[in-house]
């Protein structure tokens, strides 16, 4: 069965395996810097219009859990299955990535991964 075809929570369930610290300290000391405000978001990531937009928690499993469940929650329906072929998406190319995305984020970039990844 594609990863894809999958209930939302049983994607969550597989994504938050493998969570916990890198082999990379200094990765983890940024991680542990960053605050929950889409002022901590890295530059690299694309902006948000709204400055209040809820952000994702690496920190912890149960802070992951929690706030992909506000983050997906904050999305109309229609965008919530991309959110989550993103997240999973972004989980496997590059994790640390996620810590303090909004959800307008996570969604640019699974769609830059996709295209990366599939050729456009």
């Amino acid at each position: 069965m594609s990863i894809w075809k999958l209930p939302a929570a049983l994607i969550m369930v597989a994504m938050v395996t493998g969570c916990g610290p890198s082999d990379n300290p200094s990765a983890d000391a940024a991680s542990d810097q960053a605050t929950t405000t889409n002022d901590a978001a890295p530059h690299n990531q694309a902006g948000s219009s709204d400055r209040n937009a809820p952000v994702l928690d690496t920190g912890t499993e149960a802070s992951l859990q929690e706030s992909l469940d506000r983050v997906r929650s904050s999305l109309p329906e229609d965008q919530r299955i991309e959110f989550d072929q993103s997240v999973k998406l972004i989980m496997d190319v590059e994790p640390q990535r996620l810590h303090g995305m909004t959800a307008e984020q996570v969604l640019a970039a699974g769609r830059q991964l996709h295209q990366r990844t599939n050729g456009g």
